[in-house]
C-alpha cells in the first residue's frame, strides 16, 4: 500500500509541473506519469503517451518526437503487443538519428532489439544488438557494450545455441570486470550459472551461481538475490537435494516479499509447494500452491494460473482424493483451451485420464489419454518445427557474418577506385601547372604519371582477382545454402519417427507398467531398442559425415590383408542377417592386399554390407568379392534383394538427392550411409559405383589402391 501512495504523490507532482511547462518538457514529464502507470492502469499508459505525442507535434523537435514515439512503443510492449511496439520504437529511432544522440540511439536500439526478440525474429535481435554495440563502443559507454553483448547471449540461449551463449556472456562479463560494473558481473554470472545448468555442468553451475550471490549481497541488490537463489533451488532440486532446495526457495521468497516482487514471490511459493508434495507432505505442498495461486490471480498471470491449479489437482491426485483433484483440474481446463502453449492443456488431460482410471471408468480414461497423446504429437511437431527454425536463425546469423565479410571488401574495392580517381585528379592538376613552367618539369611529371599508370594497372589486376574470388564466394553460398536445406530435410524426415516411437513407447510403459502383460512390455521394449539402434546409425552417420565435411578425420594409409577386415565386419552384421536367415558368402582370396586406411574402409563395407541384408529379402543371399588387378582392387558387394530403380540409381551418392527407403524388414534408413561411402573410398584413391536389377537384386563396387610389399 505504502507503494502506490508513493506512485500516486508522484504523478500529482509531476502533473502539476506541467502546467507551465514547456512543450518539450512536457513530453518527458508526460512520458515519466505514463510509466509510473505501468502495472496499475493501462489506459493511463495510453492517454499520457498520446499526451507526449500532442506536445511533441507542437515542439517539433527531434527529441521531443523521439520520447513521444518511445513512450508509446513502452505502452505497447507492455500489452505483449510487440509488433506496435516495434513500429514506434523504429519512429523513434529515425528521429534519434536526426538528433545525432547516440545516447538515445543507444537506448531505443535495445527496445528494438527486445521487440525482435518477442516477436521470435532471433536473426534481426542479434543484428540489432551488435549494431548498437559499435555506437556503445564509440562513446565508451561500457555499461551498455557489457549489457549488449548481455542481451546476444539472451538470443543465443534462446535458440538453444548453449555454447554461443555461453561465448557471449563471458565476453560481457569481462567487460564488467575490467570496468568494476559490479552489478553487470553479477547479472554475468548468474546468466553463465543458469547455461551450465541447461548444458548439466552441475558444478560450475553452482560455482557461478555463488558468486553471482556474494555480488548480489554486497551491492544489497534484493531482485538480483532473489532470482540467484531461486536459481540454486532449482539446481538442488535437479540434484534431488529436497532440504537444500527448499532452503534456498525459502531464502528467494524472504527476499521477492521485501521488495514487493508478486512474481518472484508467487514463483518461488509454487516451487517450495512442489518440493513438499515430491516429498510427500502433500497438506503442506498445498498449503504454498494456494498461496502462489493467490499471487497468480492477482498478477492475471493465466501461465501461472493454469500451472497452480494443475499443481493443486495433481497433489490432490497424489492423496487419492479424487473429488478434489477432479474440481481443480476441471478449473484449469477452460483456461488451458485458450492459450496457444499446448503443454497446459495436455497436463489436464494427463491428470483427467488417472483420475478416471482410478475411479474405475475406463472409457473415460481411455478417451482423455487418446486426447492427451494426440496433445502431445501436436506438442512434439512444434518441437521439431521450433528446432529446424532454431537451426535456420542459426544458418543466417552466419550467413549475415560472412555476408559483412563481403560488405567490407567491396567497401575496400570502393575506396581503391576513390583513391585512384582522386590520385589522377591531383597529378593532372600537377600536369597542368607544370605544362605552364618548364619543359623539362614537363618531362619528369610525364615520367611519374607513366610510373602511377603502371601501379594503376597493378592495382586494376588485383580488382580483378578480388571480384572474382567474390563471384566464387556468392556461388559457393548458393551451394552451401541448397546443401543446408537438403540436409535439414534429411535431418526432420529421418528423426521424426524413431523419435515418436521412443517418445510414444516410453511413455506407454512409464505410465501404464504396472497394468501391461509381460509379453507387451517385452513388446514395447523391442520396438524402443530397435527404434535407439536406427536413431544411433543415424547419428553415428551425421557424426563421420559432419567430420568428413570439416576434414577432422585423419587419414592413416597402411598395407593390410583384404579378407581378415572383411571377416571382421561380417562378425558385427552376422545377427542381423540371421536374423533375417540371410546367408552371407565371401569369395576374396586371401593373399590380396590394400594400401589404404583400415578404419575408414572397414566402415565402408560395414556399410554396403548392412544395406545389402537392409533390402534383401529372408532367405537371400549376400556374396563379397575381390579381384586384383594390375594397379587397384576392385571389391563387390552383390545381394539378391529388392533391387534399384533405374532413375535412382543416378542419385545414390549425391546429397542434394539423397534417398531414403524403407528394407525388407521395414528397417529404417537414413540417406547418409552411401554418401559416406563415397567421401571414404574417394579419400583413399578409388571409385565407387552400382549396378541393379529391379526385383533381381544390386551389386556395388568400389576400388582401392594396391602396393606392393617390398
Amino acid at each position: 500500500m505504502a507503494q502506490q501512495v508513493i506512485s500516486k504523490n508522484r504523478i500529482d507532482s509531476l502533473l502539476k509541473l506541467t502546467i507551465n511547462a514547456s512543450e518539450e518538457d512536457k513530453v518527458t514529464l508526460y512520458e515519466k506519469i505514463s510509466g509510473l502507470y505501468q502495472g496499475r492502469n493501462n489506459d493511463s499508459i495510453f492517454y499520457y503517451a498520446n499526451l507526449a505525442l500532442e506536445s511533441a507535434n507542437k515542439d517539433k523537435s527531434d527529441i521531443s518526437f523521439s520520447n513521444a514515439f518511445k513512450s508509446l512503443g513502452n505502452a505497447y510492449a507492455f500489452k505483449f503487443d510487440y509488433t506496435h511496439a516495434l513500429e514506434y520504437f523504429l519512429k523513434s529511432k529515425e528521429y534519434c538519428k536526426k538528433a545525432n544522440n547516440k545516447s538515445k540511439i543507444i537506448d531505443i536500439q535495445i527496445l528494438i532489439g527486445k521487440s525482435y526478440k518477442n516477436l521470435k525474429r532471433f536473426s534481426e535481435a542479434i543484428d540489432s544488438y551488435k549494431e548498437t554495440y559499435e555506437v556503445a563502443k564509440e562513446i565508451d559507454d561500457f555499461k551498455n557494450e557489457g549489457f549488449l553483448l548481455f542481451e546476444i547471449a539472451n538470443v543465443y540461449y534462446d535458440i538453444n545455441d548453449l555454447n554461443k551463449a555461453l561465448e557471449y556472456a563471458i565476453k560481457s562479463a569481462n567487460i564488467f570486470i575490467t570496468n568494476n560494473i559490479e552489478i553487470g558481473k553479477a547479472s554475468a554470472y548468474n546468466f553463465i550459472g543458469y547455461v551450465h545448468m541447461a548444458l548439466k555442468n552441475n558444478d560450475l553451475a553452482e560455482e557461478y551461481c555463488e558468486k553471482a550471490y556474494s555480488l548480489y549481497l554486497k551491492e544489497n541488490d534484493l531482485k538480483g538475490l532473489s532470482i540467484t537463489l531461486n536459481n540454486l533451488g532449482v539446481l538442488y532440486n535437479t540434484n534431488k537435494n529436497n532440504q537444500k532446495a527448499i532452503e534456498f526457495y525459502s531464502k528467494s521468497l524472504v527476499y521477492a516479499k521485501q521488495q514487493n516482487d508478486d512474481d518472484a514471490i508467487s514463483t518461488a511459493m509454487n516451487n517450495i509447494g512442489m518440493i513438499y508434495v515430491e516429498m510427500g507432505q502433500i497438506e503442506k505442498g498445498l498449503k504454498y500452491y494456494f498461496e502462489s495461486q493467490e499471487y497468480s490471480i492477482k498478477l492475471f498471470d493465466k501461465s501461472g494460473y493454469i500451472n497452480t491449479f494443475n499443481n493443486i489437482a495433481a497433489a490432490y491426485l497424489q492423496a487419492g482424493n479424487l473429488q478434489k483433484a477432479d474440481e481443480y483440474v476441471n478449473k484449469a481446463l477452460p483456461f488451458a483451451r485458450k492459450l496457444t502453449d499446448l503443454t497446459y492443456i495436455q497436463e489436464c488431460y494427463q491428470i483427467l485420464s488417472k483420475i478416471y482410471s482410478m475411479k474405475g471408468m475406463f472409457n473415460k480414461a481411455f478417451e482423455y489419454k487418446s486426447l492427451q497423446l494426440a496433445y502431445n504429437d501436436s506438442l512434439y511437431t512444434r518441437q521439431q518445427t521450433s528446432s529446424i527454425l532454431e537451426m535456420q536463425t542459426r544458418f543466417e546469423t552466419v550467413a549475415k557474418e560472412k555476408e559483412i565479410q563481403l560488405l567490407k571488401k567491396d567497401k575496400e574495392i570502393g575506396t581503391l577506385e576513390v583513391e585512384r580517381h582522386k590520385s589522377f585528379q591531383k597529378y593532372l592538376v600537377i600536369f597542368s601547372i607544370l605544362l605552364l613552367l618548364l619543359i623539362t618539369v614537363i618531362i619528369f611529371s610525364l615520367r611519374v604519371k607513366r610510373k602511377n599508370n603502371l601501379l594503376l594497372s597493378v592495382k586494376n589486376r588485383e580488382l580483378e582477382q578480388i571480384n572474382k574470388k567474390l563471384i566464387d564466394s556468392e556461388q559457393n553460398l548458393i551451394e552451401l545454402n541448397a546443401t543446408k536445406d537438403k540436409f535439414f530435410s534429411i535431418i526432420a524426415h529421418d528423426l521424426k519417427n524413431p523419435f515418436n516411437a521412443l517418445l510414444g513407447f516410453s511413455q506407454l510403459l512409464e505410465r501404464n507398467y504396472d497394468t501391461y502383460t509381460k509379453a507387451e512390455i517385452k513388446e514395447y521394449i523391442n520396438v524402443i531398442y530397435e527404434s535407439s539402434q536406427s536413431l544411433f546409425k543415424l547419428l553415428d552417420n551425421l557424426l563421420q559425415w559432419s567430420r568428413t565435411q570439416t576434414g577432422s578425420i585423419t587419414y592413416n594409409p597402411e598395407f593390410f590383408e583384404l579378407l581378415p577386415a572383411i571377416k571382421q565386419e561380417i562378425t558385427y552384421l552376422q545377427f542381423y542377417a540371421d536374423k533375417k536367415k540371410i546367408a552371407i558368402k565371401i569369395a576374396v582370396d586371401g593373399t590380396i592386399s590394400a594400401f589404404a586406411d583400415k578404419n575408414i574402409i572397414s566402415t565402408v563395407i560395414r556399410n554396403l554390407v548392412n544395406n545389402a541384408i537392409k533390402f534383401t529379402n529372408s532367405n537371400g543371399r549376400v556374396e563379397i568379392r575381390a579381384a586384383e588387378t594390375i594397379n587397384e582392387i576392385e571389391v563387390s558387394i552383390a545381394d539378391t534383394g529388392v533391387g534399384i530403380d533405374a532413375d535412382d540409381l543416378e542419385k545414390l551418392f549425391q546429397l542434394s538427392n539423397s534417398i531414403s527407403n524403407k528394407g525388407t524388414a521395414n528397417e529404417e534408413g537414413t540417406g547418409l550411409g552411401l554418401l559416406l561411402c563415397k567421401e571414404f573410398i574417394e579419400r583413399n584413391g578409388g571409385r565407387i559405383w552400382a549396378n541393379s536389377n529391379k526385383g533381381k537384386g544390386s551389386t556395388f563396387y568400389f576400388t582401392l589402391p594396391k602396393k606392393t610389399s617390398n
